[in-house]
């Protein structure tokens, strides 16, 4: 018999996999909620989501926690539970073996290794399985998850900060030049928070020299995977991102064509190279690393969710190629005018809503500044 209180429950699943949003990667950010009868009436015994790096999965550990409870319980998760040994075993077995009586899921995992095979395995066991509850909003949250399935790739954000007038500031002496507050470069840092890797391009690198760290007090182990697009290899050594003491190891994605003694000094650097085609112009300065070949190497090694906060150049290439599905333009107070450059290399905002066809449909309010989040159309437009 179907709970009065299913939406509600696996609410309390969605607001755990939420807090799992860019630290599961290879693996999707599952939520597990299981909820057990109790002489005072039925209560969650049990909360979890999938570890960091993808282990253990969420299922698991919410068993775990319920211990005695587990039995006769109803088990809330936001994905179908896998059926297959993977790097952890079968989470299907785990809930028969729990003796959990009734699972309800939220959308059904389109990884061929599972795509209906949990679902029909739990029913097997004598299980009651429902499905759909919240779907829309579990769809959402992984969908980084399923574009890796079904496209080889991740979900990709660019992020771009802009003054009052639209126009992005260029760097003054080798430093950044901010135009939006405090306020909302903190929610900037949420978004790293939130994603597996954050890719400059090597101007932005050059000129900013960013660190690509999440700040924000108690999410700094949150920090994506950093990634420069280095053309040519000729970033400096004494820029942030080879730190060697930085947590993360950033990759540099570069051209294949690079000899030896390029290669040899950057991986003096303890980074990681990963080589692609060039495309455009054969020997001209309109060459660019190709992008579509980018975002399906960075699906190959685990990527789900990237974001993009190269400058214009960066941010144009990786839309042009009608792949990048939310646009996050953080907007200043001030106007500028000196030093200044439109947000999209040759292009001005008026490009995502007029000819990418994007639609506006958020927009937060951070003190004097604002946020306005763009998705991508379900059909993306031809570009000319």
């Amino acid at each position: 018999m179907q709970l009065e209180h299913d939406e509600t429950y696996m609410r309390v699943a969605l607001h755990m996999a939420r807090r799992g949003l860019g630290t599961t990667s290879p693996n999707p950010a599952v939520g597990a909620v299981i909820v057990s009868d109790t002489p005072s009436g039925k209560q969650i015994s049990a909360r979890a989501v999938t570890g960091i790096g993808g282990t253990p999965h969420g299922e698991p550990q919410a068993i775990c926690q319920a211990g005695e409870l587990a039995k006769g319980a109803t088990l809330y998760v936001t994905l179908e539970p896998c059926n297959h040994q993977g790097r952890t075993p079968p989470c299907t077995e785990a809930i028969i073996k729990a003796g959990l009586k009734r699972v309800v899921v939220a959308s059904t995992d389109l990884d061929e290794r599972v795509k209906g095979t949990g679902l029909e395995r739990l029913r097997e066991a004598g299980i009651e399985v429902v499905t759909g509850i919240c779907k829309d909003e579990a769809d959402a949250l992984n969908k980084g998850h399923f574009l890796r399935q079904t496209e080889n790739r991740p979900y990709i954000i660019v992020k771009m900060a802009v003054s009052k007038n639209g126009l992005v500031a260029g760097a003054t002496e080798n430093s950044p030049s901010w135009v939006t507050s405090t306020l909302a470069r903190k929610r900037g840092h949420l978004l790293r928070a939130e994603v597996d890797a954050i890719l400059v391009g090597r101007k932005t690198a050059e000129e900013d020299d960013p660190t690509l760290t999440c700040r924000l007090n108690g999410l700094e182990h949150r920090s994506p995977r950093p990634i420069i697009l280095d053309r040519n290899l000729a970033l400096s050594a004494e820029l942030k991102i080879f730190n060697p003491n930085n947590a993360i190891r950033p990759w540099v994605i570069t051209n294949l064509d690079q000899s030896k003694q390029k290669i040899s000094k950057y991986q003096e650097r303890d980074c990681e190279l990963i080589f692609v085609d060039l495309v455009g112009e054969t020997k001209s300065e309109q060459e660019c690393l190709d992008v579509k070949e980018i975002i399906g190497r960075l699906a190959q090694e685990g990527i789900t969710r990237l974001l993009v906060e190269g400058g214009p150049t960066t941010a144009q290439n990786f839309l042009k190629e009608k792949l990048v599905d939310q646009v996050n333009v953080f907007i200043g107070a001030q106007e500028i005018s000196d030093n200044s450059r439109l947000p999209f290399a040759s292009h001005p905002l008026s490009w995502l809503e007029g000819e990418l066809g994007f639609e506006l449909n958020h927009q937060q309010k951070l003190g004097d500044n604002q946020m306005d989040q763009y998705e991508r159309p379900s059909v993306p437009p031809t570009i000319g």
